[in-house]
């Protein structure tokens, strides 16, 4: 059963789960993938939520990770894995599934990301995401990091995180529902844009990336 406070994904949340429309939106469409490719591991780039919790059901093999800023990835932060999406300690071609839910735009570099990514997937291993999209013309850098020191164009936005705090993870992209597909696919994915309604009182979708690694 769901309730939407707003008819948006944030806003509709699982009465039973306590989860929202937008934790849960990525869910339908790996279940879509799976019914088509065998799926034996994954990552998800967090140690909590909706997705994992499906993942860990489903899957004989789960890396949860978070990321630690000046922390090597591999390496244990208090029992909890450090993965940087930019630069993982995974090997290449050794993972089935890649997912996470609001991560991308807080990745200096998203490109070297998805092409992180698209190296440590077997090739028709798939990327499943979701971001803040915009419908902007195209993707907006909102901060960049220059010579190790971080520069904000404008007024710098940070989001929440339940591993650092309230507004504790700064914002760098602000990215476009015009232009998502295209950057992502430049990795070496073909792309689908997927709209997702977990409820009937979710007027609004959920946008979930679905990016298969090309063979």
């Amino acid at each position: 059963m769901f309730v939407s406070l707003r008819p948006d994904p944030f806003m509709t949340r699982c009465l039973r789960c306590r989860a929202n429309g937008t934790n849960l939106s990525l869910i339908p469409v790996i279940r879509e993938h799976m019914a088509g490719t065998p799926v034996r591991k994954a990552w998800e780039m967090s140690t909590y939520g909706a997705t994992l919790d499906f993942l860990r059901r489903e899957l004989p093999d789960v890396v949860a990770s978070e990321y630690f800023e000046g922390v090597a990835s591999g390496t244990l932060v208090d029992g909890v894995r450090c993965e940087d999406v930019q630069a993982t300690s995974f090997a290449d071609a050794s993972l089935d599934l890649v997912t996470s839910n609001q991560v991308f735009e807080h990745v200096p570099d998203d490109l070297a990301g998805y092409a992180e990514c698209a190296r440590i997937l077997r090739p028709g291993g798939a990327l499943v995401f979701s971001v803040p999209l915009y419908d902007i013309p195209v993707t907006r850098r909102l901060a960049r990091i220059e010579d190790g020191r971080v520069i904000v164009d404008g007024e710098a936005e940070y989001h929440d995180s339940r591993a650092s705090g309230p507004k504790s993870v700064l914002t760098f992209w602000r990215h476009s529902v015009h232009d998502i597909a295209a950057r992502v696919a430049a990795a070496g994915f073909d792309v689908a844009l997927r709209e997702v309604r977990v409820a009937t009182s979710q007027r609004h979708p959920a946008f979930v990336v679905y990016a298969m690694r090309r063979v």
